[in-house]
């Protein structure tokens, strides 16, 4: 099997020869039809190159020296080339240089007014904040807020 091969090509199912696959449904059938069939799965053996490839476990060896995936495992792709044909890989930087801060956290804070208090479960609009003219917000009075009850019986209205 050719990686190169076309999806939609068929092949046979190393584990039913009755089973036609295309080539792009071929991973997750051998998933499949290895659990359906695990007498057979028993006698076959896995490609270290390419899963794939299902021989018996008899014609591993062979299978294996002539691969058309073979490659060495422990290198990468590039390395398979001989050295006097391989291009010389550019030289990765040693290491990442961190430009320098521009920001003073501490000199934004100067000309900044003190932050409101923080009240736990309270929004913005929930909070008094002193008026210019010394009244109490919704009152004619500038010494007494509203009385407490009056206010909530005309929020349950």
């Amino acid at each position: 099997m050719d990686a190169a091969m076309d999806p939609e090509a068929l092949v046979q199912c190393p584990y039913d020869k009755s089973h036609q696959i295309r080539v792009s449904r071929l991973p997750y059938h051998l998933v499949k039809c290895q659990r359906n069939n695990p007498q057979v799965a028993r006698t076959l053996a896995t490609c270290p190159f390419n899963a794939r490839h299902r021989v018996p476990q008899a014609k591993l060896q062979s299978h294996v020296a002539s691969c058309p995936n073979k490659r060495q495992p422990d290198l990468p792709h590039e390395m398979d080339v001989p050295l006097g044909t391989r291009m010389r890989q550019p030289e990765v930087p040693t290491a990442w240089q961190v430009p320098p801060c521009q920001e003073d956290w501490e000199a934004e804070l100067e000309g900044l007014e003190d932050p409101p208090p923080f009240i736990l479960n309270a929004k913005t609009n929930d909070l008094l904040l002193p008026c210019d003219s010394g009244m109490f917000p919704g009152t004619g009075d500038p010494k007494e807020p509203p009385p407490r009850r009056e206010v909530r019986r005309a929020r349950k209205r």
